[in-house]
């Protein structure tokens, strides 16, 4: 394969490396702020945060470990089958680690979203599902990877990695819509809350689009790519968006606390103050 092809072919996942390194950093900031700002978050909350952090940062390993042997090591060998297409464990396990990062992050909204919709079944299930259908199309993507031995299958692969990116922007779509809605009318019921309240819907919105954008953005290019691996840029980026939703939804209890003219409680994710942080799902 000539050297400018297989240029053109890595050069996305590059620049998803690069900026997903960017994301990465503003994650490791948020980390701390979370850490620093909420010591008596509940234990179960903690280990959640921890352990999407942890994976985040494995991710980030599992790439710059593939990319110095794509770029380094198989700087003077790029035709060689081993470098281009066999599918090494850190490309493996960084690609697990994003699917479940999204699938963890997402289903912590699930809960959130049983709460603000006063338990509405219909929502939450459609949210649940879509969640899960993400996941399981992650994973059969991947698989198909190992089962196949190429590279070409993760970033290629239209049925699995395009539905799994499908499923994504449906989940994030009903959540961010739903959450609009139903603290809309809280908002309305609660005037005196209402800046609190504002707030919050503030921040639902911009972290859910964000990361619906990314996976519409990875849907798109799975069907144009053709024999480039645009996918790469997104696909990077997903986990790292999801990482940032939701450390920015937990850190911004500390924003909405202090300018909250009422308080009241956020039954969903307490934390140590008699005036509680805004409220996801019940107010006083």
């Amino acid at each position: 394969m000539p050297e400018t092809s297989f240029a053109q072919m890595w050069t996305p996942v590059f620049i998803g490396l690069a900026l997903s390194m960017a994301m990465y950093g503003i994650a490791l900031g948020q980390y701390f702020f979370y850490l620093r700002a909420f010591t008596f978050d509940p234990k179960a909350l903690k280990v959640m945060v921890l352990l999407l952090f942890i994976m985040d940062t494995l991710h980030s390993y599992g790439m710059l470990v593939y990319f110095r042997r794509l770029l380094i090591l198989c700087h003077h060998n790029t035709t060689s089958a081993i470098c281009i297409s066999v599918l090494p464990w850190e490309l493996f396990m960084a690609v697990i680690l994003s699917y479940l990062v999204t699938f963890v992050v997402q289903s912590f909204y699930v809960h959130r979203v049983w709460i603000i919709s006063a338990h509405n079944r219909w929502i939450t299930v459609t949210v649940l599902v879509t969640a899960l259908a993400q996941f399981v199309f992650g994973m059969l993507c991947t698989g198909n990877a190992i089962r196949t031995k190429s590279v070409a299958a993760l970033y290629t692969s239209m049925v699995t990695g395009g539905s799994a990116a499908g499923m994504s922007v449906a989940c994030d779509t009903v959540i961010t819509s739903s959450v609009f809605y139903y603290l809309h009318l809280k908002r309305q019921r609660v005037k005196r809350a209402s800046t609190a309240i504002h707030q919050l819907v503030n921040v639902f919105i911009n972290m859910g689009l964000f990361t619906c954008l990314i996976s519409m953005v990875m849907f798109i290019t799975y069907s144009i790519q053709g024999s480039r691996y645009l996918v790469g840029t997104p696909g990077q980026l997903l986990c790292k968006s999801y990482i940032n939703s939701i450390l920015a939804v937990l850190n911004a209890r500390k924003s909405i606390r202090q300018n909250a003219t009422q308080t009241f409680k956020l039954s969903t994710i307490p934390t140590s103050t008699r005036a509680c942080d805004a409220s996801l799902g019940d107010s006083d």
